[in-house]
């Protein structure tokens, strides 16, 4: 007995030895994983943890996408629709060897959770008495469900222009939401300039026939007249641009005219680039930034110099918000203000003197969710970072909102300090459904979050904010989206309706 219970202990301390052995083993590949995720993802963005994906969404669509920008041969070659047809976006040569992706593989499974905890909603108090809800009236005999890409308040006209990318229309309408004029045929409309806005001209960016991914380079931006129901002296400034988000016209140097300022979120290829007009009166291209996913600048003088920079977001792979200083001769300094992991689906910018200090704070939103991890997430929702000095900025607030598109900041209580309205393209529509307009009323040093009862009347993908009627107080244009994906059930309602609300402010 004694003999047979030796044994035993034995061969226990070897099983014991053996476990730890592997237990040993596999922490040592993980960890030898994520030296290599540094190495080789960390060097084109900011890494992502595997905690903010649960591990079927890494397995099955995060990571073979990464093993598309990687040019991983095994990992393309087992790829089926949809992703395969990214398999386009692969470089010329393999990045990284099959055992290396293997060991970056087994990291991410290895650490990722099953499920992402979502935090516990926060209650949103009804807005009452402060906007008048008006449903527009729209109306195209056989039309298809409107999606809107686009939405403008021209408040020199008192004119609303909106793109509805479905049905191809533009449609211009009166302060009152009474169409006025429809413009037919038309590509899908992302951004109107209204720098000419008092001659009744506009530059309008077309991202192309669809907004939807894709390697076509059919987007432009074109000066047009709009008259008598249609376009009038219309010319096309910039053709063949890579999905362009926003065209606007702005003076960057000492010359009297204007130079234009493109933003191609692209596919392959994107960027933000400058457009200066030569001898010959032909617009020359100088690129600032080649990244893909260039979505909104802001131009001003951020640094006292009477020189107009550019503080741009970039909203696709190595998500960053980046300010060009402007050094004279449309010569400029880049310098990163921000910067947020690659799957965060940072979706829009603005800035605002939020705390009264006297120096610009940055409000943004993380809450793109239609590529390749179409799920809830804790980290989506509306960011504020306020400016600390010398062009350094820390968060100072986060409001949990699945799925938000854009945020604006406003006075719109005219008190004297900024609020925000932010909507959702992606709100949870089963637990939280009237997420997908979230008003924050600024109460000094915090925000109490609001809602209105809108969320059955469209599915908001677009917005604009501006004093429409003359009368002091700052109202509000939403656009509705209903057809794309959606992680969190399906408002049938959406499809009903024109697609086009205003927000009519009673502060006054």
């Amino acid at each position: 007995m004694k003999l047979k219970y030796s044994n035993l202990l034995i061969i226990t301390a070897f099983l014991v030895i053996g476990i730890s052995a592997i237990s040993v083993s596999c922490k040592s590949k993980e960890a030898e994983g994520e030296k290599l995720a540094q190495t080789y993802c960390a060097s084109c963005h900011l890494l992502p943890s595997p905690d903010m994906l649960p591990k079927n969404v890494w397995q099955y669509s995060t990571l073979p996408y990464m093993g598309i920008m990687m040019g991983v041969a095994t990992e393309i070659n087992g790829l089926e629709k949809p992703l395969s047809d990214y398999a386009i976006l692969r470089p010329a040569s393999q990045m990284i060897s099959d055992e290396d992706w293997l060991k970056i593989k087994r990291y991410y499974l290895a650490n990722a959770p099953k499920t992402l905890d979502m935090p516990k909603y926060e209650n949103l108090e009804e807005l009452t008495g402060r906007f008048e809800i008006q449903k527009t009236s729209i109306a195209i005999q056989g039309a298809t469900i409107p999606n809107f890409t686009a939405v403008t308040i021209d408040t020199i006209n008192q004119k609303i222009i909106a793109g509805d990318q479905s049905n191809r229309v533009i449609w211009v309408l009166d302060q009152n939401g009474k169409p006025t004029q429809t413009i037919t045929n038309q590509n899908a409309l992302t951004n109107v300039d209204l720098t000419n806005a008092k001659n009744n001209q506009y530059l309008l960016t077309y991202i192309g026939t669809t907004t939807q991914a894709n390697p076509d380079v059919n987007g432009s931006a074109e000066q047009v007249e709009i008259k008598n129901n249609t376009f009038v002296n219309a010319k096309k400034l910039l053709p063949n641009l890579n999905r362009p988000i926003e065209v606007i016209t702005k003076n960057l140097d000492d010359s009297p005219e204007d130079e234009l300022i493109s933003n191609e979120f692209g596919f392959k290829e994107g960027g933000l680039s400058v457009w200066k007009k030569d001898a010959k009166n032909q617009y020359q291209k100088q690129v600032l930034s080649t990244q893909t996913g260039a979505t909104k600048t802001i131009v001003m003088d951020f640094n006292g110099d009477k020189r107009n920079d550019i503080l741009a977001l970039f909203a696709q792979g190595d998500e960053q918000i980046i300010l060009y200083l402007n050094k004279g001769d449309l010569k400029f300094e880049a310098k990163q203000l921000l910067r947020f992991p690659s799957i965060y689906g940072t979706s829009s910018f603005d800035i605002a003197d939020i705390n009264k200090d006297g120096k610009f704070d940055i409000v943004c939103t993380a809450g793109d969710n239609a590529d390749f991890s179409t799920i809830l997430k804790p980290y989506h929702g509306v960011y504020v970072y306020t400016n600390t000095g010398n062009f350094t900025f820390k968060q100072s607030h986060f409001f949990q909102q699945n799925g938000a598109t854009k945020v604006i900041p406003r006075d719109f209580d005219n008190d004297g300090d900024i609020d925000l309205v932010s909507i959702a393209l992606f709100p949870d529509n089963e637990h939280r459904p009237l997420e997908g307009f979230i008003y924050f009323e600024n109460t000094g040093n915090d925000f109490k979050q609001k809602t209105l009862n809108i969320n059955h009347l469209g599915r908001w993908s677009v917005i604009d904010a501006a004093d429409i009627d003359h009368d002091g107080d700052i109202d509000m244009v939403l656009g509705s989206h209903p057809v794309a994906k959606f992680p969190a059930g399906f408002d049938q309602a959406w499809k009903q309706g024109s697609g086009l609300m205003i927000l009519r402010n009673k502060t006054k």
